[in-house]
């Protein structure tokens, strides 16, 4: 068995190693009935899926020539992280609007192709639906803004 497609193989490797850490995760969230599903419905059909998209890609890997695995673009994966980050530990403090733009913000920064009045415009965009289909949408019990009393 030959890998004829690297940067395939890689990428099919990664989605598993992330479904299967992301199942591990949600392993002891509960499933619910197929009338009344709880937590861990979602998550683990997501995972199962990045699961079953990875061994799709790492198979077609092996059979399909494509692109050998060169470098390796550390800023994007970086900057991608860390506005992962920055949502998950800033939307309770600050609010939906203002993590929204700091993590958009740093993916951003990820790439220097970034034309920063699109990505103005997108912002705008993209808080605005965030608001309408997080909080007015799915009534979801986020902050859309600071709280004084958090920066006091």
């Amino acid at each position: 068995m030959q890998i004829r497609n690297g940067q395939d193989f890689a990428t099919g490797l990664l989605f598993i190693a992330i479904g299967l850490g992301a199942y591990w995760i949600a392993a002891d969230y509960p499933m619910g009935t197929a009338m009344r599903p709880d937590t861990g419905v979602l998550p683990k059909a997501l995972a199962w899926l990045l699961v079953g998209t990875g061994a799709l890609l790492a198979g077609k890997a092996l059979v399909i020539d494509g692109p050998r695995l060169t470098g390796w673009a550390w800023r994007p994966a970086l900057m991608i992280t860390f506005a992962t980050v920055a949502f998950a530990l800033l939307v309770d403090r600050i609010g939906l609007v203002l993590t929204m733009l700091v993590s958009m913000t740093l993916a951003a920064l990820g790439t220097p192709e970034t034309r920063w009045h699109e990505y103005a415009l997108f912002a705008i965009f993209m808080v605005v639906l965030g608001v309408v289909v997080f909080i007015v949408g799915l009534g979801m019990p986020i902050p859309i803004f600071p709280r004084v009393s958090a920066w006091l």
